[in-house]
C-alpha cells in the first residue's frame, strides 16, 4: 500500500470514528475521541515510532477527529446540528 493509500485509508478510518463519535451524546464524545487517538499511540509505538513521535501522531489524530465531528455537526450530518 503507498502512501496515497495509506492517507485514504486513514481519512475513511478517522470519517467513519466521527461519525460513531457524533451518534454518541455530547457528553461522551470526547472521552470516545481520547479513546480513539490512544490507539493510534499504541499501535504507533508498536510500529517503531518513539515515544514522543507516537505522542505528536496521537495529538493529531485526536486534533483531526475532533475537527471531523465538528464539521459533521455543523452541517447536521448524522443529525448531528440537532443533537
Amino acid at each position: 500500500m503507498d502512501s496515497e493509500e495509506r492517507a485514504e485509508s486513514l481519512m475513511g478510518q478517522l470519517h467513519h470514528w466521527a461519525m460513531e463519535a457524533v451518534a454518541k451524546p455530547r457528553d461522551e464524545r470526547r472521552d470516545f475521541i481520547v479513546e480513539v487517538a490512544g490507539k493510534f499511540y499504541e499501535d504507533a509505538v508498536k510500529n517503531g515510532l518513539s515515544e514522543a513521535q507516537a505522542e505528536e501522531w496521537r495529538m493529531s489524530v485526536e486534533d483531526w477527529l475532533g475537527s471531523l465531528v465538528e464539521v459533521i455537526e455543523t452541517s447536521g450530518g448524522a443529525a448531528g446540528g440537532h443533537a
